[in-house]
């Protein structure tokens, strides 16, 4: 199940942002060096945001009404999320380059990643149940960095047109995303009211 990681670690990098595009910045102006160094710090953060995340999840577990609150409100905020993206009306995101330095700092202080994986970790919990399986949660840390370097490469080689593509298809995306959070929430909270 750890195989999970690789379409979480490849979705959380695919709207365009700080990050991937510097790295889109670094491939274009061939500073590979630079670009390597970059990927092992995206890498390496993403990873202790997802460790973070999980270990504070599997110790609150058996506190049960923190990790019940927790788990709500993740399902709440999914929901939100969802309406709030079929919604919107915006055709066009607007899309800004960045330099390297803000591209790192993004890298290293990453406000959104926190809330992220524990709303991740609260989703999947259910089918990975981590803290009891030290292999399958190091296995899921290892796929989710390999989705991630998937889709920096993706940025590599298509960025630019990659870009155009959610100019062009942003209400779409946001639709069908949408509609995936909340399906995905109303699923999770009923699942819970029923276990409860």
């Amino acid at each position: 199940m750890g195989l999970i990681g690789i379409p979480i670690g490849f979705y959380g990098y695919l709207f365009p942002g700080n990050i991937n595009i510097m790295v889109l910045d670094l491939y274009a102006s061939k500073k590979y060096k630079m670009l390597i160094m970059i990927l092992s710090l995206v890498v390496l953060f993403e990873s202790a945001y997802c460790i973070g995340s999980l270990f504070y999840l599997n110790k609150i577990k058996t506190t049960y009404p923190l990790f019940s609150a927790i788990e709500i409100a993740s399902y709440l905020l999914i929901l939100a999320m969802g309406s709030w993206m079929l919604i919107e009306r915006r055709s066009e995101k607007t899309v800004s380059r960045n330099t390297l330095y803000r591209g790192v700092l993004s890298t290293i202080i990453h406000p959104q990643q926190i809330p992220f994986w524990i709303i991740i970790g609260v989703v999947i919990n259910p089918v990975m149940n981590f803290g009891m399986n030290l292999n399958s949660t190091n296995a899921f840390i290892v796929c989710n960095a390999i989705g991630t370097l998937l889709i920096m490469t993706v940025y590599m080689i298509y960025g630019n047109k990659l870009m155009e593509y959610f100019k062009l298809k942003l209400i779409q995306l946001n639709m069908a995303i949408g509609v995936l959070y909340i399906v995905t929430a109303l699923f999770s909270l009923s699942n819970l009211i029923i276990n409860s």
